[in-house]
């Protein structure tokens, strides 16, 4: 019994102790595609694609071959690109919750938008009638100053250096309403593109719509062409 316990004993010991000393065995393939299987890969195939087995053939652990220099290259390159992504989309996420923060505090609703949009086009609008009704009065005094001056001259008479500086800057005046009703049309475009932008982002942010989609104006642009056609006519 007793030679029995230390036969028993003697096998799991050699059970336990037989894994550890049984070789690696490793697979791959050589340049000409012949496939190896030894315990040891050769120092020239280091750099190859390799499989570990366990003692039942059974890949254990997998081994990519070594990268070329341009490989390389080219996964650096690829991870910069994903790295500079990945900032330019988090840059991109703190913007837009900046920009959210910043619409939800400066407006209660939507309508707030549309009323301060109206308010400032309207406003713009005044004025350039107003610019456009002085613009009628100085072409008058203009026309007024050139006919004085023909007068003057068809009667022999001699224009005075003060008329002709007086006539000049009646003409400088026409140029500067011109240039500030040109000015005030152009930031009534601003204007509007400007709150019709807020305006879809509010709407976006708090949930009105699933995306930013722009806010098309063909109503307005259709009642100022027919105001632009009747104004011609």
């Amino acid at each position: 019994m007793k030679n029995m316990k230390t036969h028993l004993l003697l096998i799991l010991t050699l059970v336990l102790f037989q894994e550890p000393l049984l070789a690696k065995l490793y697979k791959w393939v050589d340049e000409d595609g012949k496939v190896h299987y030894s315990d040891k890969v050769p120092p020239e195939y280091n750099d190859q694609a390799r499989q570990e087995l366990n003692k039942t053939g059974v890949v254990k652990d997998t081994v990519d071959r070594a990268l070329t220099p341009e490989e390389r290259q080219q996964k650096a390159e690829e991870m910069a690109r994903l790295k500079a992504e990945e900032k330019r989309q988090a840059e991109l996420k703190k913007q837009q919750q900046e920009e959210r923060n910043k619409l939800i505090k400066s407006y209660s609703n939507a309508n707030q938008i549309v009323r301060l949009k109206e308010e400032r086009i309207n406003a713009l609008k005044r004025n350039i009638e107003l610019a456009e009704e002085n613009l009628i009065i100085q072409k008058r005094n203009l026309d007024d100053l050139l006919k004085r001056a023909a007068d003057t001259e068809r009667s022999g008479g001699v224009v005075s250096e003060a008329f002709t500086t007086q006539i000049e800057k009646s003409r400088e005046q026409i140029i500067n309403q011109q240039t500030y009703i040109v000015d005030k049309t152009e930031e009534i475009k601003e204007t509007k593109e400007k709150y019709n932008d807020e305006l879809a982002k509010y709407r976006y942010y708090t949930g009105e719509t699933d995306s930013i989609e722009p806010i098309t104006e063909e109503i307005e642009d259709t009642d100022n062409s027919e105001e632009t056609k009747k104004s011609t006519l």
